[in-house]
């Protein structure tokens, strides 16, 4: 999140400070929201939301499709790769890569028993996409560098639960659901147990 934040900082819409007279009292979803973008930015930024956008709804079984063909494609791209170091005579990282392959299959099984255990509750909205827009009071630091004593931040994208648990926020829709898997029912465990699959290890 402390990425994001920088990401946030670096590219909002600077502009003058001005107060938002008569605004109404933020709700629920706009104080949870408020506050994750204050946590992005290191808590040292009072932040407001000016507009709140509802772009989409997410159900259930359609969050579990897209996990399970995450893990599909990755079996699938293990797989090549451990053939390749199996060729190659590299035997470790061939172990590596079946153990992976192996891993997944496991999380693969375990999302469809999930999935079909959930019956019609499948078809229940899992959480929905929201646009804001937000007002942020910079602090000392920011605001020697930009003069200002407030910025807007244009398109920050956020997937919320129906009871306004924050999954994800990002400032590109396209990598937003990138940990929405984690409103699945005990996916954290499901997945808590996976190998990192990036590093390479040498044969000795």
């Amino acid at each position: 999140m402390k990425r994001i934040g920088i990401i946030i900082l670096a590219t909002a819409a600077i502009v003058s400070s001005c107060s938002l007279l008569g605004k109404k009292s933020p709700s629920k979803l706009e104080e949870v929201i408020e506050n994750e973008i204050s946590k992005s930015l290191d808590g040292h930024h009072k932040c407001s939301v000016i507009e709140l956008e509802k772009l989409d709804s997410t159900i259930f079984i359609t969050e579990f499709d897209r996990r399970i063909k995450v893990f599909e494609t990755r079996i699938e791209q293990n797989k090549k790769f451990h053939d390749d170091y199996y060729r190659r005579g590299l035997k470790k990282n061939a172990a590596i890569k079946y153990d992976e392959i192996y891993r997944d299959y496991e999380i693969l099984d375990t999302l469809r028993i999930v999935k079909e255990r959930m019956g019609d509750s499948l078809y229940m909205v899992a959480y929905y996409d929201y646009r804001v827009r937000a007002e942020v009071k910079t602090g000392g630091i920011v605001r020697r560098i930009i003069r200002r004593k407030s910025q807007i931040l244009d398109d920050l994208y956020f997937a919320i639960t129906p009871d306004n648990e924050i999954l994800s926020m990002s400032t590109n829709r396209r990598t937003l659901h990138y940990a929405t898997g984690f409103v699945i029912p005990g996916y954290s465990e499901i997945i808590k147990a996976e190998s990192d699959s990036t590093k390479v290890i040498q044969d000795e």
